[in-house]
């Protein structure tokens, strides 16, 4: 891959033919905090608002104010309250789907969630079965061990082991000094990723974007920094970080997707974005 590659615009591929409707899918994302949560969930709402779908954003990530969801979209979230009463708030949330039949994209937020307490006190992936709801869940990582510790916790106490989920490393976390490869071999081989693989789970490579940081500090679209737009009180935005945003999110996140697969990602009445060609 070439980093300072110009990049040329490709259309989306076209919409797929009429098939039986897909199953409403709420994808969300399982971690420690700071690995990189609410980044990948705006990129991915962002993109499938671009590409004709309408999910609904729901944030329980109350304590995250900086660089919240709902500083980029219109997100509903629970009156203030313990996890329980948000755990309330959430199965009302999922049972509004069954009549709705919209996507959902979740930001639960890190430590003890409303998730984590609706999988502490019912069958969830049993219940969703039932309301015919797809849970696409994604376990977010960095290179450290510690960081597959939601997924053995959820794994071990709660027998929690949703099928098709997702182990995505967040390659904006793994230090220069460290080899990719070795980082993925290494998280192959962690006894709850092996579980998860016998369930159907795979990995995948989340693609860093140096500028994403000042993306989110703006509480700005990706689309937005990239064509140059300037926000009051943060300094001019340079033309390598607009170009290196821009070639990230019509090529790199894009290749990505095409990797995670649609199955796992809330619908795109356009299809999956496909990624722009690049001049080497």
């Amino acid at each position: 891959m070439t980093k300072d590659a110009d990049v040329k615009a490709t259309p989306s591929a076209p919409a797929p033919k009429a098939t039986a409707k897909k199953k409403p899918v709420i994808f969300t994302i399982i971690g420690r905090q700071r690995v990189g949560k609410t980044t990948l969930l705006n990129a991915l709402a962002q993109t499938v608002h671009d590409q004709g779908g309408t999910p609904e954003i729901w944030n329980t990530d109350l304590l995250n104010r900086s660089h919240s969801i709902s500083n980029f979209h219109d997100a509903d979230s629970p009156a203030a309250g313990d996890t329980k009463r948000q755990r309330k708030w959430l199965e009302e949330k999922i049972q509004s789907l069954m009549e709705s039949r919209h996507d959902a994209i979740l930001d639960i937020g890190g430590g003890w969630t409303a998730l984590h307490e609706l999988i502490n006190t019912e069958s969830l992936s049993r219940a969703l079965d039932m309301m015919g709801i797809t849970l696409s869940v994604v376990f977010l990582i960095g290179h450290e061990r510690a960081d597959l510790d939601y997924l053995e916790d959820l794994q071990k106490k709660k027998k929690f082991s949703p099928r098709n989920s997702a182990i995505i490393i967040n390659e904006g976390l793994i230090p220069p000094s460290l080899d990719v490869d070795d980082v993925v071999d290494v998280v192959s081989h962690h006894p709850a990723v092996k579980e998860a693989m016998e369930n159907g789970a795979d990995i995948f490579m989340y693609p860093a974007a140096e500028p994403m940081k000042d993306v989110c500090d703006r509480a700005m679209t990706f689309s937005a920094y990239a064509a140059g737009e300037q926000k009051d009180g943060f300094p001019t935005s340079s033309i390598f970080d607009r170009l290196a945003m821009d070639r990230w999110y019509r090529r790199d996140f894009p290749a990505f997707l095409q990797e995670l697969g649609a199955s796992r990602l809330p619908n795109m009445p356009k299809g999956l974005p496909v990624p722009a060609e690049s001049d080497v």
